[in-house]
């Protein structure tokens, strides 16, 4: 399998898991951190943009170097 779809594979893993801790019950012990230190809505907004959008745009870019990668398509 090519690495990039791999590394992308991967991306997708860790949004998944990001999104499901943020939309837990009991929150995830970095969050409450920065909602303590930044507040509530800052805190939120950087834990979602480090932990969410920046994977899922890794794992776009490697999807989509990984797909052209292969040769035939």
């Amino acid at each position: 399998m090519e690495l990039d779809i791999v590394k992308a594979l991967f991306g997708f893993y860790i949004v998944a898991v990001s999104l499901l801790r943020l939309m837990a019950e009991k929150e995830y012990f970095r969050l409450t951190r920065m909602k303590k230190i930044w507040g509530r809505s800052q805190g939120l907004l950087i834990h979602f943009l480090s932990n969410v959008v920046m994977p899922l745009l890794f794992a776009i870019y490697f999807f989509c170097r990984g797909i052209t990668a292969v040769p035939g398509l």
